[in-house]
């Protein structure tokens, strides 16, 4: 194994093959941080509907309000009251016939409403998947472009032959 490793064609193979995963990763990785604003989703919206606030106090589901909530990548929840009492959510009042725009402090897990049974709802904060995406396509496009270029240009090598000592004139 270690006469195998000291070879300069393996060394070569080697190399290139690393050289091909970077070159895969960095592309990966462009294209990972490029792409990521492109997805964004528009903030959930939700509509408080005329007596909420009733059906609340009997213990009852309100129609149209989810048990989760997305912010989008931007965190902003906007949300619609066209209940006859006010609302509140993470802290923000919102009163009857108003609009407000709530951006939560956390970034998942349950907050803190008045529209919704439990007095909480879910919220979930949209995010960008982790840069260890970036590897899998790295290696399965980078490595075998690498290991194929490493072999041309071995083959190359070997068919340009030695240069030629120049002869003496």
């Amino acid at each position: 194994m270690r006469n195998v490793l000291a070879s300069p064609i393996t060394r070569q193979l080697l190399l290139w093959t690393l050289g091909g995963f970077l070159v895969g990763w960095l592309v990966s990785v462009l294209w990972w941080a490029m792409l990521e604003p492109t997805t964004a989703r528009a903030p959930d919206e939700i509509v408080i509907p005329p007596g909420a606030s009733e059906l609340i106090a009997q213990g009852r589901r309100v129609p149209g309000i989810p048990s989760v909530i997305r912010g989008g990548r931007t965190g902003i929840v906007r949300i619609t009251n066209n209940d006859a009492v006010e609302h509140y959510l993470a802290g923000t009042l919102i009163r009857p016939g108003a609009t407000a725009e709530v951006r939560p402090a956390e970034k998942g897990g349950e907050i803190a409403c008045s529209f919704h049974t439990g007095g909480v709802i879910g919220y979930q904060l949209d995010r960008r998947p982790p840069i260890t995406v970036t590897f899998i396509p790295a290696a399965a496009l980078g490595v075998p472009f690498g290991i194929a270029f490493g072999v041309a240009a071995i083959v190359a090598r070997r068919l340009g032959g030695e240069p030629a000592e120049p002869s003496p004139a």
